[in-house]
């Protein structure tokens, strides 16, 4: 557990996610969810990754995806895993991975959780029967439609703490990127040129409990502000003109998301 005050967390996302993923190990989690990305990006992301994980109805997304942007299967590597209640994953698509790609299948029916939480349980799993060491979690998960499945999938962030140990989880659409902020963490965000130059938005919105909140780099900073629901929330906001990267430090953990329109080109 980390000590209150006893570090400075370095952010570098959008650098590591644009020059060739900077940090090999890493995984990809496919959710049940619109792809809106190149293929150029979205392969690259895939291809070099430590860990490849479709879940559920993600497996019916990406080969769709895969079908519609004529990607050449051989040119893909397989998953590591497919996982899920199956709920919304027919037999022929999974019957298509299995018997062409020799991926491993977890059905895990437990409805207590969704499926993201239990993919996150069985990518700790598959890693510790792997020896594998994984440093970073990208989740496509593109944030419209579900209001629901979008609160689930930040209510996953909150929780993957206690499954996945000191692994940094990023949330990724084609137009944003989210994860949280620890609390008692002095937390450096850099930010890339272009994101600033186009005064794309950000956020930190405290979910759960109050936070107090001090900020450096943004156009309207916060100063051991109280942040909660029916109080201050900080959405749109966007960066100063001079920093090249961004601060915060809060008391409570909160979610840290930023418009990334401009740094990946979608479809």
């Amino acid at each position: 557990k980390m000590h209150q005050g006893a570090r400075n967390e370095i952010w570098d996302p959008c650098e590591n996610l644009l020059v060739k993923c900077k940090d090999p190990n890493y995984a990809v989690v496919i959710l049940n969810t619109y792809i809106k990305f190149q293929p150029s990006f979205l392969l690259n992301l895939w291809n070099q990754a430590k860990v490849k994980i479709l879940v559920d109805g993600g497996t019916e997304r990406w080969l769709s995806w895969l079908k519609l942007h004529n990607v050449d299967f051989d040119k893909v590597n397989p998953p590591d895993l497919i996982t899920g209640d199956m709920d919304s994953l027919s037999e022929n698509t999974l019957d298509f991975f299995v018997a062409n790609k020799m991926c491993k299948v977890v059905r895990t029916p437990d409805q207590n959780e969704t499926d993201f939480t239990k993919a996150l349980r069985e990518l700790n799993k598959f890693c510790i029967s792997q020896n594998d060491k994984i440093d970073i979690v990208y989740v496509i998960a593109e944030n419209c439609g579900r209001f629901d499945q979008i609160l689930a999938n930040i209510n996953t962030l909150y929780k993957a703490g206690n499954i996945l140990k000191n692994v940094k989880i990023f949330l990724i659409a084609s137009k944003s990127l989210t994860w949280l902020l620890s609390e008692g963490i002095t937390h450096t965000i850099n930010i890339p040129l272009n994101l600033r130059q186009n005064h794309e938005w950000c956020a930190l919105i405290p979910i759960g409990s109050p936070s107090f909140v001090s900020t450096s780099g943004l156009k309207w900073n916060l100063d051991k502000s109280k942040m909660e629901f029916g109080d201050l929330v900080s959405t749109s906001n966007t960066y100063d003109d001079v920093s090249s990267a961004i601060t915060v430090h809060t008391d409570k953990t909160i979610v840290w998301s930023m418009g990334i329109k401009s740094l990946l080109t979608t479809d």
